[in-house]
């Protein structure tokens, strides 16, 4: 696979149906479509069927970056979350976005977004680490653990620069409102997609990475964002 500049050439695909975890080619998107909700976008366009519910396992939940993610470059903290929405009705096709430090942390554990399909049996996070990605049980943490909560239990467990989105109680219920929280001042907030994080079953993804992200020219993206 040629070299992808502002692209760490793999995303994950998780069939929580199945309980497995592998990856697809950014190649096979991207330059044709545009950011992570352009690949998002075309994944949705090619695998949703017509009439899928928001909460249906069926139904795919997307965490992209794009090309600029993980950079100096103003705004390159953001991430997509799109999906069928639930807060929409009838539920459509949808988007959100959401800050902070989570998606140059994907991007630096060697990731260009995550893809979610099925539901889990019981709940469980995923946990994404310098090119590895597994399922991980999440009872402890189901029912009872709100978003600030939840990030201190999995940083507890994978070391304090951790990096977490999570659902509280809300997305658990499947409310249509519920947001996608990372840290404390982050959210993906329109959508409802905490409500289908809640139907899949997953608490959280909890990432961790320490690789970069491959840049064409650092040193004149430097100079362009530097004032």
């Amino acid at each position: 696979m040629a070299q992808l500049y502002g692209w760490c050439g793999r995303i994950l695909r998780v069939d929580l149906s199945a309980g497995t975890v592998t990856t697809l080619d950014t190649s096979d998107y991207v330059p044709l479509f545009v950011g992570g909700l352009g690949v998002a976008a075309k994944i949705a366009w090619d695998e949703l069927a017509p009439g899928v519910d928001a909460f249906d396992p069926q139904n795919l939940l997307f965490l992209m970056v794009g090309p600029l993610t993980g950079t100096l470059a103003s705004g390159a903290g953001r991430v997509v979350v799109a999906g069928i929405a639930p807060q929409q009705r009838p539920s459509v096709f949808s988007r959100s976005g959401m800050g902070g430090h989570w998606g140059p942390e994907l991007k630096y554990a060697g990731f260009d977004g995550v893809v979610i399909v099925g539901e889990s049996s019981e709940p469980v996070y995923l946990w994404v680490h310098d090119g590895e990605a597994e399922l991980c049980e999440a009872g402890d943490l189901w029912g009872h653990a709100g978003t600030y909560a939840t990030t201190a239990a999995l940083r507890s467990r994978h070391g304090p620069k951790t990096r977490v989105v999570s659902i509280g109680q809300a997305g658990e219920r499947r409310s249509r409102i519920a947001n996608l929280q990372t840290e404390t001042g982050n959210a993906a907030g329109q959508g409802g997609f905490g409500g289908v994080m809640g139907a899949k079953k997953v608490k959280a993804i909890a990432v961790r990475g320490t690789m970069g992200g491959p840049v064409a020219n650092p040193k004149r993206l430097l100079q362009a964002c530097l004032p």
